[in-house]
């Protein structure tokens, strides 16, 4: 009984130690066109293509051959040069309220889409107190106030952030920070917002910082794309606090294959000091 209890634990070992071949069938992967623009008012009109490719696949095929079809207010053909690694330039520089179609081919495939630039932000106000809130070291942090006009008759979506210069303003240390922000729900003629500053390095007596507002108005593409950034990175690398979160796309509006179209156009201030 002994001998036949050994043989079967031996047996048990064995077999739970075999691993199990899965030999699953994929799909064969089929390379997607892509189309990439951000288009900025006053700036002349770019385009990236390329096309998806396997996992795997860490360089980006990109696309020199293809047909564009480009037009403004649905009557202004643009013309395309090929430049190098994908990148199409045309001769047109972008301006307010101009409304753009896209149409791209490539040997049997064809991707689409639109969109609008909408009209420069008027900045009504905008002004800096130096000690209005106190960060967790008990350090006096400065924050940031501005006011823009407020149009509405229609939705209207923007993008705020600040460029913070030395005292003498003479490079930028950084970029911080970045807000974005619509007009539902404002009734007021104007949109009035503050933003918290932090400073992470101190000085005794502290440096005097000088401050420079860019705000964008942005097409309700870009708004939808950068705000999916976060949830779809988070979804990619999640931490052990967010490890529940459900992998999510990156917005895109290109009909019949990947990318986003989009566009905006800016206001930057003054350099500003602080008001004590």
């Amino acid at each position: 009984m002994k001998r036949v209890l050994i043989i079967f634990i031996s047996l048990l070992l064995l077999s739970s130690s075999c691993r199990k071949i899965v030999q699953d069938e994929f799909k064969c992967f089929e390379n997607t066109l892509t189309a990439n623009s951000i288009l900025i008012e006053g700036e002349y009109v770019q385009l990236h293509l390329s096309l998806t490719d396997e996992l795997n696949e860490y360089q980006l095929i990109n696309v020199s051959n293809a047909n564009i079809e480009m037009y403004n207010q649905d009557s202004l053909f643009l013309s395309f040069a090929y430049v190098e690694n994908g990148i199409y330039v045309s001769d047109y520089i972008i301006r307010e309220n101009d409304s753009f179609t896209l149409k791209v081919n490539k040997d049997n495939d064809s991707v689409s889409s639109e969109c609008l630039i909408p009209a420069k932000p008027e900045l009504l106000d905008f002004y800096v107190n130096e000690n209005a809130w106190v960060d967790n070291e008990g350090i006096l942090q400065p924050q940031l106030n501005f006011t823009i006009l407020n149009n509405k008759s229609k939705e209207c979506y923007f993008e705020a952030y600040i460029l913070i210069y030395n005292t003498t303003a003479d490079y930028v240390i950084e970029e911080y920070p970045v807000l974005y922000f619509d007009n539902s729900g404002f009734n007021a003629d104007s949109i009035s917002k503050c933003l918290k500053i932090q400073h992470h390095s101190y000085s005794y007596p502290p440096e005097k910082h000088q401050y420079q507002l860019i705000i964008k108005a942005v097409d309700f593409n870009y708004y939808k794309y950068v705000t999916s950034i976060t949830d779809y990175n988070l979804g990619r690398y999640p931490d052990f606090s967010n490890a529940t979160i459900v992998p999510t796309n990156l917005f895109s509006n290109i009909k019949n294959g990947y990318g986003i179209f989009c566009g905006y156009s800016q206001t930057i201030s003054d350099i500003i000091g602080i008001i004590d």
